[in-house]
């Protein structure tokens, strides 16, 4: 038992010292302030964006405004829980004597970054599920306007439970490995979840790409109605002003969602490529570990 307890010491240290020097080294400082930085000005913006909505109303359909604001959510609780990890870091650097200080044990890992592992399936499911409700706007563009928000809700209450329920799996996963009871790279993959985490990224990645290109036949469909409705002589307030959503929205949604696809499709081929090397790589090497790099996320 003593000789356990005195490997276990002599890897905590290890794992101490090789976290110490990654933290230390020129490049991470700059990395550090800069996240601190981009962090908060991101979490003042969305705050910004919320103080502009509530004073100038936008006037869009309900559902897809359920769906708007569910986005914001994930953005802010991801945002908010990295701004608290990268501050956690800056101020242990500040004032620490041990580089055990510098180790965090796995409750806390888990608060830090389990947010990381909703947004990986419910950030691109929730811009698939904005594409679903514009095809739905456009299909059913003479009586979308009366449409309830029963669909919304129920999308979102899968999307949502389907990634909370994947994060507490990777989270359950983590506790029943020993080795990952004190972690000094902050990341709750384990052996048998990195594998999932590879396939994950895969579909996600499809997700994405196929959201991209339905909006932009979506858009190609609502211009041709447009140019067909010019021609027809009976006039109808209602599906007029769907079909004005449609374009004002699709016009701001595709130019961001083909950018993600494309960002996300780099991001994600840069992930499946260090995960598959993750226990080849030393500690230090894989200090910036994937769930570390974020792609930018457009707010609509």
């Amino acid at each position: 038992m003593t000789s356990i307890n005195l490997t276990t010491k002599i890897n905590l240290t290890s794992l101490a010292i090789d976290l110490e020097q990654s933290l230390l080294s020129p490049a991470y400082v700059i990395v550090l302030r800069t996240e601190i930085v981009l962090l908060f000005t991101i979490l003042l913006l969305i705050f910004e964006l919320i103080r502009q909505f509530l004073k100038r109303r936008i006037a869009i359909h309900i559902n897809l405004l359920l769906l708007f604001v569910s986005i914001v959510v994930l953005y802010f609780i991801h945002s908010a829980t990295q701004f608290a990890t990268t501050l956690r870091y800056f101020v242990i650097l500040l004032y620490y004597k041990d580089p055990h200080e510098l180790l965090a044990p796995l409750w806390l890992v888990s608060l830090l970054v389990g947010s990381f592992y909703i947004q990986v399936l419910c950030y691109p499911a929730l811009h698939f599920c904005v594409m679903l409700e514009r095809l739905r706007a456009t299909l059913f563009l003479n009586r979308y306007e009366n449409e309830g928000r029963k669909l919304a809700i129920i999308m979102i209450t899968i999307t949502w439970a389907t990634s909370i329920g994947f994060m507490t799996f990777i989270i359950l996963e983590a506790y029943a490995d020993p080795s990952m009871e004190i972690l000094g790279a902050l990341y709750l993959t384990t052996k048998s979840t990195s594998e999932i985490l590879i396939y994950v990224n895969i579909f996600t990645t499809i997700i994405v790409i196929i959201t991209a290109f339905s909006d932009w036949r979506i858009t190609i469909m609502n211009r041709r109605i447009q140019e067909l409705r010019a021609s027809v002589t009976d006039y109808s307030l209602s599906i007029s002003f769907q079909l004005n959503e449609n374009l004002l929205s699709m016009r701001l949604i595709l130019p961001m969602d083909i950018a993600y696809a494309t960002i996300y499709l780099l991001y994600n081929a840069l992930v499946v490529l260090l995960r598959s090397y993750r226990y080849e790589l030393t500690a230090a090497t894989y200090w910036v570990n994937p769930k570390d790099l974020h792609p930018p996320r457009p707010i609509p």
